[in-house]
Order: C-alpha cells, then structure tokens, then sequence
C-alpha cells in the first residue's frame, strides 16, 4: 500500500506555550509501550524525490518550512508573530508517534506583541479538522530550561493538561519526543523516559505534526509513527460519485438509494429490516460510517453488521452494532438469525439524536472495538477473525442516511 500521507498546512492565531503555575507531578519512568512495533509512516527527511516529501515545504504566515540538503526538515518562525504548526491528515485513536528535533535559533524569551514567549518545539496529535476548526493536542519541550507542557486546542476553548513543569530527561540538545495513544490513554515520553500519563476524553484520534512557537526555529531529524497493524488498503466511500458499490432499488419491502451524496435505507411501511452488503469478504479490518435517522422511532435500532457468515438453517449470523435516536446502544450477534445481546441496550451520552453521528467497529489481532464519536464504549478480546461480509443496518420502520464510509484492511 502507498502509505503516502495528505499534508495540511495550519495557519492560525498566535499560540504561545503557556509557562503557569507548577503543577506537582513526579512520575519518571522508563518508558514501556503497548503499541506494537509496526511502522505505520515515516519520514527520515531525506527525501530522494519531490514524490518523499511528505510534509508541507514552501512559506505561509511567515514561517518557512524547508526539507534541508543533506536531511532534516525546519520550520523557522524567527520572522514573525505565528507559530509553526505541519500536520499530517490521519484518523487513528491507537498509535505510538516519534520525533526527533531541537531548537536550532536562540532560546532566550522574546517578545511578540508584548507578550514573553519561551522557545519551544514538540509535536501536535490526534489533529482533527471540521471546516476551517480544529482540534489538536499540543506536546511542547523547552530544552534551554528543560520544560515541558501539554495543553488541549479546540474550537470550544483552549485548556491545560500539564502546566510547565521541569523534568532531567530533556537535554539542551536534540530530544526525542514520543507520544503513545491508546483509546483516550496519552503517555508522554522524552528520550524514552516517560514523564506524563493521563486519560483523554475530548480529542481521542486524528492526525499528527510538527510545531514551533513563534520567534523560534527548530529542525526535525526523524518522524515515525508505528501502530498495532498496518491496513493493506483502505477504500473511502463519500456516496456522491462513482462507483456506485451498494444495492441502489427496491426489495423485500425497503428501498435502498443515493440522495445528494448520501446513502438511505427506508423501512418505512414494512416489516422488514434493511440490509445493504458492501462488496468483498473481511476477517480484519475497521469500519466506520456517519449516520443519521431522519424518520422513525426513536427508539429504533440502526447502524453496522460484520462478519456475516451462513449458518446451518440456510441464513446468515452476524454481529450488530446499532444505536437509538433517543441515545442507547446494543451490541449483537445472531444464532441461526435469531440476534442475541452480547451487550444489552444502555443509555449512552456519546450519541446526539437527530444528527449525524459516526459509528466505527475495529476487528483487529483478535480484539473487537466499538466507538461512538470517536469514543470507545465496549471491548471484546479472543475473536475469531473470521472472513465475513459488512455493511449498513436498519430496523423497519426507519430512514436513516449514511456517509463518509471508510474501511481499512489489515
């Protein structure tokens, strides 16, 4: 697979690193990673082609970003009052990221617009965008004065994670940063020491990048991020062009049809449940789809199905993940198409009724995840990884739209 990544430049107000009062944390550890040790992307930034470099090169706010002759990559903010912030687009919630750099200006604070900034670099995850908003976790070092911080950016307000506190395992020189993310766990770690745990619970996934704060320059040596398993392929359906993958007609009482670059299902006047196949046959594998009841019930289940294999009565078993416009959640698997509970019907806060929101089933080294808006809400381990079919769910008596349809193979 072309592990290729979409590179997206941010220019954004100022951001200075926040030094505020000492929070007490004492935790220095070596650090030890559950993330297996499958490269997922990387760039040594010796590119030997236009076609390997994969972060943003060029000027924007009046920072330069530059792949260097001979290896490295700098972003120089020394010019104006804007930080340096390159990300890379991804949408992953269990992955390791390492980078290597330091600051290569002078490190003593500087004024920008009357307010004192301190040198600092580091690296920004689980980077979400939705229009012109975004989100984004910020890991910033200081080397001159062996700081660190950690502070959450969003469009509803800017908050601190860790204040700026000092920890030995930062040189003066070149530092390694590495950031593990785990379902919501982050560990912060600094030259294999880990110098922070905590729970995630507002930005838990997304994409990854550098950033310098401004009046600084900072060079990057390598930059990795490995991952439990890397996908094979992944196919992205947005049900606005061609081809057209899923059953578009009429059958057994449900109407299946494209509409303004979505995907419904109409169980309306029938009793018939609606069941969309997607093609192929997967045993590992993430699913996800944004969904959104538009008519029915809201107490009506809909949403997802995998692994649906015949049985011996000449049907099919699968499992079921379905949700509730009035907010709860299932998890099901049929017997001889009579569904079961693996996880009864719960009230959860995850789901916004009357709006889209996104599902997303991970079969994965024999474990099963469950999200809901990014969030994981359930966990199965020792599954078989079976080759079965997937796809869209509805109960009868419901429309519901569906889009933006991703699938990763592994």
């Amino acid at each position: 697979m072309n592990l290729r990544c979409l590179t997206r430049l941010i220019s954004q107000k100022q951001i200075h690193l926040a030094f505020l009062m000492l929070l007490v944390f004492s935790l220095v550890t070596t650090m030890a990673s559950s993330i297996s040790a499958d490269v997922y992307f990387q760039d040594t930034f010796n590119p030997a082609n236009e076609g390997e470099k994969y972060f943003y090169e060029g000027e924007l706010g009046g920072v330069r970003y530059q792949y260097q002759e001979g290896g490295g990559y700098v972003i120089d903010a020394t010019r104006g009052s804007e930080p340096g912030h390159s990300v890379l687009l991804h949408n992953l919630s269990i992955y390791r990221l390492e980078v290597e750099g330091r600051i290569s200006s002078q490190t003593s604070p500087r004024a920008i617009n009357g307010n004192l900034t301190r040198a600092g670099f580091g690296i920004t995850f689980n980077y979400q965008e939705k229009g012109v908003e975004e989100s984004y976790l910020l890991f910033l070092v200081n080397p001159a004065e062996k700081l660190f911080s950690l502070e959450r950016r969003t469009p509803a307000g800017d908050g601190v994670v860790y204040s700026a506190q000092k920890n030995d395992a930062i040189v003066s020189g070149e530092n390694v940063l590495s950031v593990e993310v785990n379902d919501g766990v982050v560990k912060l770690g600094v030259n294999g020491i880990q110098v922070g745990e905590y729970y995630e619970s507002e930005v838990t996934e997304g994409g990854f990048g550098l950033y310098v704060t401004a009046g600084y320059r900072a060079e990057f040596r390598s930059f990795t991020v490995f991952t439990d398993a890397t996908p094979k392929a992944v196919i992205h359906d947005d049900f606005a062009g061609t081809p057209q993958r899923w059953f578009a007609g009429y059958q057994d009482g449900v109407h299946y049809k494209y509409v303004d670059g979505a995907y419904l299902i109409d169980t309306r006047g029938t009793e018939k449940s609606g069941v969309s196949l997607f093609p192929g046959y997967y045993s590992s594998f993430e699913l996800e789809v944004d969904v959104t009841k538009l008519d029915g019930e809201d107490n009506y289940g809909y949403g997802l199905f995998f692994q649906d294999v015949p049985n011996v009565s000449g049907g099919f078993d699968q499992y079921r993940f379905l949700v509730s416009n009035d907010g709860w959640f299932t998890i099901q698997r049929s017997y001889e198409d009579i569904p079961r509970a693996i996880y009864e019907w719960a009230r959860t806060d995850k789901v916004t009724p009357s709006v889209a929101n996104r599902l997303r089933v991970r079969l994965v080294d024999s474990t099963l995840r469950f999200y809901i808006n990014a969030e994981k809400v359930y966990e199965i381990t020792g599954i078989e990884e079976m080759e079965g079919k997937l796809g869209l769910y509805v109960s009868s008596g419901l429309l519901v739209r569906y889009d933006d349809f991703r699938l990763f193979q592994y």
